[in-house]
């Protein structure tokens, strides 16, 4: 991959080669202050296979991004795509355009590598809106606060049981958890190397990942962690949802539970006396490959129609793109005119193209979150099936 040179001074945005952990965890801590375990987990399990993107100057790292690789299934593929975390430039370099430049060599190496699109959980979306990222997923966040709820307990029926899981049965709890997957058409692949890394990211907060027993058959599936009084739980998901809820409590009694999504407290009302729930928009999404969007949607019926793509920050993704629908097959490519950067859009044939979109209007569309303002002004955009919903979990 390139270096790029920044105009104008001895700025590079590189790809850190020799992984000098101390320099980057040095600068992980001061800006990000995480507790101490978890900082370990991550620079010992992610941080050892993940990329990193610098901004340097006169041999001194000036910002940085990472990029997390994972499995995501998208449509009828599998990909490696890149979760974006611990964006940062350091205070006294900051609105020099170093996030910008960082982000711009990333967007376009993934296009280059044919990756559909990136991912990221916000700190503040202002930081990221201007780079075209938009929401494309709200996380379920539910609190159960009961102390003061006298409990029937039920704990000494033998039958209920949960463990810890070993590594010899990730294969199962993979197999178990894909069947809750196939109501998404984008979600995080539950394989192997993601339960192992799960298990440690639960450890690094005095957790585990833990399976839910009944009469010796598995019927559910959860990652726990704590913080003082507090537990987190997210990857829950049961066949018998109510009863790994009332095994949970019993588990934790007089601890405030925050349970992020699965499927607990879906289409019941077990306890809603005590228990919060709300939706939280939390990931953002950006599309870094628009033509390999073809293998990933589906049409509703027949059509073909060019549109004007505007992509600020890959080249390759500015000009116009023909979309066609044949038996329900998509396929988008890029028309055969010519683009240039210095070229004002406004100026080119207007005969080429029908309409024009921006990029970040047509995640939300492909993804199928909040589109429908967009989808009232490009009404030819509705005989697209959208790819929504999605499941992605993940913290870093």
């Amino acid at each position: 991959m390139k270096q790029n040179k920044n105009k104008g001074n001895s700025m590079e945005i590189v790809y850190q080669k020799n992984k000098d952990k101390q320099s980057v965890y040095d600068m992980y801590q001061k800006i990000f202050e995480d507790p101490e375990p978890f900082a370990q987990y991550y620079f010992e399990e992610i941080y050892a296979t993940n990329q990193v993107i610098l901004a340097e100057e006169d041999n001194k790292i000036l910002g940085m991004l990472h990029l997390n690789p994972y499995h995501i299934r998208a449509g009828k593929k599998t990909y490696t795509l890149n979760y974006i975390v611990a964006v940062a430039v350091w205070k006294e370099y900051r609105r020099r355009g170093i996030m910008a430049e960082m982000l711009k060599k990333c967007f376009n190496d993934m296009h280059e590598q044919q990756q559909p699109f990136t991912y990221l959980m916000p700190a503040n979306k202002a930081y990221y809106e201007p780079f075209q990222f938009r929401f494309v997923m709200d996380w379920e966040e539910t609190i159960i606060d009961d102390h003061n709820i006298s409990y029937t307990d039920d704990t000494t029926d033998r039958n209920h049981k949960i463990i810890h899981i070993m590594a010899e049965d990730y294969q199962t709890i993979q197999n178990f958890l894909e069947r809750f997957m196939e109501q998404y058409k984008i979600y995080t692949v539950p394989d192997e190397p993601y339960l192992r890394r799960l298990e440690k990211e639960s450890q690094s907060g005095d957790g585990s990942l833990l399976a839910y027993y009944e009469d010796d058959l598995l019927q559910g599936v959860f990652a726990e962690s704590f913080e003082e009084d507090e537990v987190y739980i997210r990857w829950a998901y049961s066949l018998e949802p109510e009863h790994m809820i009332n095994q949970i409590k019993q588990r934790h009694k007089g601890k405030k539970i925050y349970i992020t999504e699965g499927n607990l407290f879906k289409g019941n009302s077990i306890g809603k006396d005590f228990i919060q729930s709300k939706k939280v928009p939390k990931i953002m999404a950006r599309i870094t490959n628009l033509t390999a969007w073809g293998e990933i949607l589906q049409g509703k019926n027949d059509f073909t129609f060019r549109i004007l793509v505007k992509d600020p920050y890959i080249k390759d993704q500015n000009g116009v793109f023909q979309f066609q629908c044949l038996n329900h097959k998509i396929s988008i490519q890029r028309a055969d005119i010519p683009q240039d950067e210095t070229l004002d859009i406004h100026t080119m044939d207007a005969q080429g193209w029908e309409d024009e979109i921006s990029i970040d209007e047509l995640t939300q569309v492909f993804f199928d979150y909040d589109a429908g303002q967009i989808l009232k002004e490009h009404e030819y955009l509705k005989d697209i099936v959208p790819a929504g919903p999605i499941y992605i979990s993940e913290e870093v």
